[in-house]
Formats: C-alpha cells, sequence, structure tokens
C-alpha cells in the first residue's frame, strides 16, 4: 500500500486513478480512499486515537470535487462528525416531553439528588416545561425555540433566579439523557442562559429580590428542612402549593374525593380557580407518598376536605396564612404563600385562588 503525503486535488486524484495508489493523504486530515473499479473513490476525515485512526466519511468524488470539499471543509466535517455521533447512539427518546418525563423519575428514584432538588426539579417540570415541549422533537429545540416559547413568556411575570432555575432544570435534564444514551443528540449542549440575559441585569434582579425580603434558590435548602419539620398537615398544605402553583383558597378546599392517588391526579372544579376554568394537576410519586400517609391518620379522614380544622369544614385563609407568617419567621425572610411560588419555584399562585 502506497501512501504520498500532499494536499489533494481534483488532478492529483485523476493521475492516481492511473497508478497503483489505494489512497491519498492530505496534511488537513483528509484521505482519500480509491474504489477497486478505480473510476472513483471516498474523502474521509481522519483522528489519530493512540496508535489507531478514527476515519468519518465525508464525501464520494467525483460527486464532491475536491475543490469543493477543501472550500467547505469545516462545514463538512462538522455535519459528518454529527451524522456519525447519531449513528452511534440508539435513540430511546425523540420528544422533548418524553426526555422530561424520564428525568422526573429518574431523580425521584435516584439516591444522586436531594429532596430538595427533586421536589423544585419537578415543579419546574410540571408547571412550565412540559407545556412548551409537549410533543416538539429534538430536532426542534434550539435557541431561538426557547427564547420564544420559554424566555419571552417567563421574563414579564418571575424573576430571572426563576428563570435560570427552570433553565438550569431542563438542561440537565437532556445532558443526563445524552450522557446515557437515550438520545441521539443533545439540543441544550451549546445553549447558555447568559444567551438570553445581560449578566448585569441578572445581578441587579437577585440583588432586588434579596432587599425586598424575598426568597432566591439559595433559600431553599434551608425553608425545605424546616418544612419538613411541620406538623404532617401543613407539610403537606405547604408542598401542595409549591408543587402545583396552586393558591392558599384552592389548596385548603380541596376534598378527598378530588384527589385520585390511583390517577395520580388532582382535580380543581372552577368555582376554586379564579379563570373560571377546571385544572387537573399530575401528582409527583412524592405527593401521593404522603398523601398516603396523610389519609392513614383517623383523625384527617372525618371530614370531607383534606385540610380542616374541626367538624366538616376547610381550615380558614387566616389560619393558613398565620402558618406561612411562623414559617417566614423561621425562615427569617418575610413572605407570603403567593411570594414563595410565584418567585421563586416558577410556578403561578394566580391561577387559582
Amino acid at each position: 500500500m502506497i501512501m504520498a503525503a500532499k494536499e489533494i486535488s481534483d488532478e492529483y486524484i485523476e493521475a492516481a486513478l492511473r497508478t497503483d495508489k489505494d489512497y491519498l493523504y492530505d496534511p488537513r486530515r483528509v484521505e482519500f480512499h480509491i474504489n477497486a473499479a478505480r473510476t472513483g473513490g471516498t474523502f474521509y476525515d481522519v483522528v489519530y486515537k493512540g496508535k489507531k485512526r478514527q476515519r468519518t466519511k465525508l464525501a464520494k468524488w467525483p460527486a464532491i470535487t475536491a475543490k469543493a470539499l477543501f472550500s467547505e471543509l469545516a462545514a463538512i466535517r462538522a455535519n459528518a462528525l454529527a451524522d456519525r455521533e447519531a449513528q452511534l447512539t440508539l435513540p430511546v427518546y425523540e420528544t422533548g416531553d418524553e426526555v422530561l418525563f424520564w428525568f422526573m423519575q429518574h431523580i425521584d428514584q435516584s439516591n444522586a439528588f436531594s429532596e430538595v432538588y427533586v421536589s423544585t426539579a419537578s415543579s419546574y417540570i410540571a408547571n412550565h416545561l412540559l407545556g412548551i415541549l409537549d410533543n416538539i422533537r429534538l430536532n426542534d429545540i434550539d435557541m431561538v425555540f426557547l427564547y420564544k416559547q420559554l424566555y419571552i413568556p417567563m421574563q414579564s411575570r418571575y424573576a430571572l433566579s426563576t428563570i435560570k432555575g427552570v433553565f438550569g432544570v431542563l438542561k440537565s435534564a437532556f445532558t443526563h439523557a445524552y450522557e446515557l444514551g437515550l438520545i441521539a443528540r443533545n439540543p441544550m449542549k451549546k445553549i447558555m442562559f447568559g444567551c438570553f440575559v445581560d449578566k448585569a441585569a441578572e445581578q441587579i434582579d437577585t440583588k432586588r429580590d434579596r432587599q425586598q425580603g424575598r426568597l432566591t434558590p439559595e433559600d431553599l435548602p434551608k425553608l425545605f428542612a424546616l418544612i419538613n419539620k411541620q406538623g404532617l398537615q401543613k407539610r403537606l398544605f405547604f408542598l401542595l402549593q409549591i408543587h402545583h402553583g396552586t393558591g392558599i383558597t384552592a389548596t385548603r378546599l380541596a376534598e378527598w374525593q378530588q384527589v385520585s392517588r390511583e390517577k395520580g391526579e388532582w382535580y380543581l372544579p372552577e368555582s376554586h380557580c379564579k379563570n373560571g376554568q377546571e385544572r387537573r394537576l399530575v401528582l409527583s410519586q412524592q405527593m401521593i407518598d404522603l398523601l398516603d400517609c396523610f389519609s392513614k391518620s383517623t383523625r384527617y379522614k372525618q371530614s370531607d376536605y383534606l385540610f380542616s380544622a374541626r367538624g366538616n369544614k376547610p381550615v380558614t385563609k387566616r389560619t393558613v396564612e398565620r402558618w406561612y407568617q411562623n414559617l417566614s419567621d423561621e425562615v427569617g425572610i418575610k413572605f407570603t404563600g403567593c411570594d414563595l411560588g410565584k418567585l421563586d419555584f416558577g410556578v403561578d399562585l394566580y391561577d387559582a385562588k
């Protein structure tokens, strides 16, 4: 086998076809393999890995001339390597919502993620990401799509710290799925949150939240630790609000007949929602487990309502406000139920009363 090391041209290929050379090598990391019939050949990208060469097909000659290939070598090489990467990976999921559903199950079952992260990530996914990525193919998810469908709608209603948290969960979901070979390509690989927002504006927004006494993501570990120390009824109330973005009234009026642990669903009738439209909320496995524990208490099952003070009546709004007052005092930052949900956990407490 004879190898020639000089830049490949169309004239050089035509001359080589009339000789006994098997292939040509170009110092730009390109090989040209002549076919058996000596009527043409194939260009390959070459990468050295130790003593081995990894070859990736670039194009066939004369369908693509040497002049055309080397004039667009960077683009042709990038596309070929991307195709090779996709071929080496057997995709399991092809749409955004499939990846998100998998990720929620993955973090819920893995010991590598804290309870705080699981709770917050599940809330972000359920309240912001599933809606925009439902049935959206991975190839259609890019920076423009996320800017129009995620960032723009959220930036007028939520603090940048919340949007950044949602973006981070989305990026983590695709990164983990890709590393485990569940998707052919990671559409989030080169997309950074900084692409959407000026860094100075992000710092000002976070500082303003702190000055106004609002919760920030840095407060989450302490907040969840304190919630988990509350009595069972209060703990369930707080977590239902945080996970699902329901307001105080909608949550305190929740009835046992409206919660299906078998279906993993919480039904909110029209009368409980400010916009007059009924809602059906998906319950995470963590919430189902907590409801199971809650339902075993005969004290709480004596009422039609999940949260009742005495008799068959729901707990009053004033009582819940006191719960939040006490919780905010323990955290050391003044906030209400609306502040907690709307600004820091990616859920909007104004859809439901």
